[in-house]
């Protein structure tokens, strides 16, 4: 997990997820009736993005560093950073965009293919809203 970015509630996970699907699969009707919260909430898609841009662009405690692990390290770092100044000054217009640039990250670097998107998106909701639920439950186990 990103050490950018505190734990998300899993619903605030669901919803951030649910937004860029709506906006991948051309779901006008969700991507509308989820705006107007995605819209108060600026910082979620950027957490989105680094849930999703973090894991796969961070220097790895697993290999040895060299030239190419500190240039996709930067390239990552500067993703995120537009990301979160494009939401900042422009919150409202920027949600539909952030949703895209994010999925399009997915459709690129993640997905078997690009074609396989929309299921990379949701195998990566569920896994984030899977790991939202156990900090949950593991901060209420801790106070009982």
């Amino acid at each position: 997990m990103s050490p950018i970015v505190p734990s998300l509630p899993p619903h605030l996970v669901q919803l951030g997820f649910d937004y860029v699907l709506a906006a991948e699969t051309g779901d006008d009707a969700t991507t509308a009736r989820l705006a107007p919260e995605v819209e108060q909430l600026p910082g979620l898609l950027p957490a989105i993005a680094e849930l999703v841009v973090f894991p796969v662009t961070a220097l790895s405690d697993d290999t040895e560093p060299c030239a190419d692990s500190f240039a996709l390290n930067e390239v990552g770092v500067i993703s995120l950073m537009a990301i979160r100044e494009w939401a900042t000054h422009a919150p409202a217009a920027a949600a539909p965009g952030i949703a895209r640039t994010i999925a399009h990250f997915v459709g690129q670097v993640l997905a078997a293919a690009p074609t396989d998107t929309v299921q990379t998106l949701q195998e990566l909701r569920d896994e984030h809203v899977a790991r939202a639920r156990a900090v949950v439950e593991n901060v209420v186990a801790l106070h009982r």
